[in-house]
């Protein structure tokens, strides 16, 4: 028996993914990378945000396409096209979140499955790794506390719900011995784990972990302690994921974000002179953001210069605090304001990458190309960031880290050579 998988969303959604995988594992499906041949078809799905929601839906609809002709399902709208497909089933937030209106939805669909409910039963040696085999994703948390007025997350995945150190560090013992060289840590608040540092700490000793990453780290929680061990311990990327979503002190307290400007700034001031990468994400078009609220945000853009920066727009989220705020952002002024944030990053982005060359940096290597070896750096997480081209000719093997010496700049990405 084969089965088909399509993990959408965050790598959050991925571990949960892996997890399902090590499930059908045990219950006797291979996989395969053609969905035309497989008796049973996965989406895990993202419902976090309604483009996202959207998304998963057209993705489902898709799929049933590969449903075995005569079932009802392929009988949907005229769709079947005789595919062996058997099963469709539906895991993740979409279910979750919508569980009571899909069955009607999506009558090509023969199972919903929502999120998980915790980290029991817990099996590092079945989960089937979904990322490349040099890095790895390790959730240490479920759900969040911090419940900011626009997030969706509480309602889907619930409240914080801490995973036990020792089954953390289990798996990435596991990971290691599997040859996994960079561990990524993430949660919908990594930070909000009171055990966080002491998972770095013995992390950094795990042989054959070469770096550890963070990504998902709450302002309001980040503490000197950690800051200072991600500056001194020489197996932590250079880099923390520090999701700001607004300057303004009037917007943040809309946010329920639990942080102002000023300690804002002071945190960032901290990781400036520990000499960290800093990537962050900000929301335009939340309600209330007038014309003065946005400059305030891109002028701070502007002056602080992040290394990586995401953005997006506000969506409006049902059942969200935020839902029923006053002064809604028109669809036309939030696409307007993205835009200018994006082209104020792309050149403070150019900019630090200019400042690089004649550098040597640390690279992982991903994939040879053309004569051309791709990796990233340390400040570059796999997917979300840019990549560092390097002329060499000979391939090196994927995973293997390499001194790099930069040559050239582009927007996002660099160029270099072997040292």
């Amino acid at each position: 028996m084969q089965a088909f998988i399509v993990s959408l969303g965050c790598p959050k959604n991925l571990t949960d993914t892996e997890l399902l995988m090590g499930k059908l594992k045990t219950e006797g499906y291979s996989f395969t990378n053609n969905p035309s041949k497989a008796d049973l078809i996965l989406v895990n799905t993202c419902a976090f945000i309604q483009s996202a929601t959207q998304e998963s839906i057209e993705t489902i609809r898709e799929l049933a396409k590969y449903k075995r002709s005569g079932q009802k399902q392929g009988q949907i709208r005229g769709r079947g096209q005789g595919g062996k497909c058997k099963y469709l089933i539906v895991a993740g937030c979409l279910p979750q979140r919508y569980k009571h209106k899909l069955p009607k939805l999506l009558p090509e669909v023969d199972a919903f499955i929502g999120t998980p409910a915790g980290f029991k039963d817990k099996d590092e040696d079945k989960i089937i790794k979904a990322t490349p085999p040099w890095f790895a994703y390790v959730k240490i948390a479920e759900g969040c506390n911090n419940r900011c007025s626009y997030c969706a997350v509480p309602m889907i995945r619930g409240k914080l719900k801490i995973r036990p150190v020792r089954d953390i560090i289990d798996e990435v013992k596991f990971l290691a011995k599997t040859g996994v060289k960079e561990i990524i840590y993430v949660a919908q608040d990594t930070t909000a784990h009171p055990k966080f540092l002491t998972i770095l700490r013995k992390t950094a000793k795990i042989k054959g972990v070469k770096w550890i990453r963070v990504l998902y780290a709450h302002p309001a929680h980040v503490s000197d302690k950690l800051l200072d061990f991600m500056a001194k311990n020489k197996k932590i990327a250079k880099y923390i994921d520090l999701p700001i979503q607004h300057i303004n002190d009037k917007i943040l307290g809309k946010m329920g974000r639990g942080v102002s400007r000023a300690k804002l700034s002071n945190l960032i001031e901290k990781i400036r002179r520990r000499k960290l990468a800093l990537r962050t994400s900000v929301i335009v078009g939340f309600p209330g953001e007038g014309e003065a609220e946005f400059l305030e945000l891109l002028d701070f853009i502007k002056k602080v210069k992040f290394q990586r920066l995401g953005v997006f727009t506000y969506q409006r989220e049902e059942g969200t605090p935020a839902y029923n705020l006053r002064g809604q952002v028109s669809a036309k002024k939030k696409e307007e304001r993205f835009h200018k944030v994006m082209r104020a990053q792309a050149r403070i982005s150019r900019e630090l990458n200019t400042k690089l060359i004649g550098k040597t940096l640390s690279v992982i290597v991903e994939r040879n190309i053309n004569g051309m070896v791709v990796g990233r750096s340390q400040m570059d997480a796999p997917d979300i960031d840019g990549s560092v081209f390097v002329k060499s000719s000979k391939s090196l093997i994927p995973g293997k880290v390499v001194g790099v010496h930069i040559t050239g700049a582009k927007t996002y990405d660099l160029i270099g050579c072997l040292t």
